[in-house]
């Protein structure tokens, strides 16, 4: 069982998030707060092992409150729920220790998967809050407080992947590469196999973890 801890303003989005959560027989909410303080206390309290946490609330916004929470309890899974995504935001974000970076407006479907996701040690962002991010994280990636994204995968298997992570099939990838369906069915298995997981959507997970989009 995951328990889940939503950091919200009340309100409708509050209760459709619970919900939503409370529908999957493997989540369990456990507590909300309506700010960046409360939210550090909960999680003293409570002990959640996913935080669901708004960007701007009262008192303590939630890239602070989001450095306290994995200052104290680094085991804990920090994700943000965003009205939108932009470079800075998602720079603001990794700084803070964040495991997700969503928008609000995702289906109910891929908000618990990303839930699970973070439950099991994957970093979940949205493509568009990393887009650039390497202007943001030179800095940080030149003098070693970031780690630099890994070099696992040749150029063209990046490649692929960019595109799985986009929602292309199998023929759309084939016939943007002008490669047969069936050499990219043996690159995805192969990438697969590499980086040591079973399906797309895990792939697609691995490939915002390790910013090759």
């Amino acid at each position: 069982m995951v328990n889940v801890l939503i950091v919200n303003g009340p309100g409708l989005l509050r209760e459709s998030i619970v919900y939503l959560i409370e529908k999957d027989s493997e989540l369990n909410v456990i507590g909300s707060a309506e700010n960046g303080m409360q939210a550090v206390d909960l999680c003293s309290a409570l002990a959640p092992d996913v935080i669901l946490i708004d960007i701007e609330m009262p008192e303590c916004d939630g890239f602070e409150a989001a450095k306290r929470i994995k200052h104290q309890f680094p085991h804990m899974k920090v994700i943000f729920l965003a009205n939108q995504t932009d470079k800075k935001s998602g720079f603001f974000a990794l700084k803070s220790g964040a495991d997700g970076y969503l928008l609000k407006n995702i289906k109910g479907s891929e908000l618990i998967l990303a839930i699970k996701c973070a439950a099991n040690n994957m970093k979940i962002f949205h493509p568009n809050a990393l887009d650039g991010m390497d202007i943001f994280m030179e800095h940080e990636w030149r003098d070693g407080s970031v780690p630099h994204p890994a070099d696992n995968l040749t150029i063209r298997e990046i490649e692929l992947v960019k595109y799985i992570a986009q929602g292309k099939s199998n023929k759309e990838i084939a016939n943007i590469l002008f490669l047969s369906e069936g050499r990219i069915k043996n690159i995805v298995t192969g990438i697969l196999k590499k980086s040591a997981l079973q399906h797309r959507t895990q792939l697609a997970v691995y490939a915002i973890k390790k910013r090759y989009i």
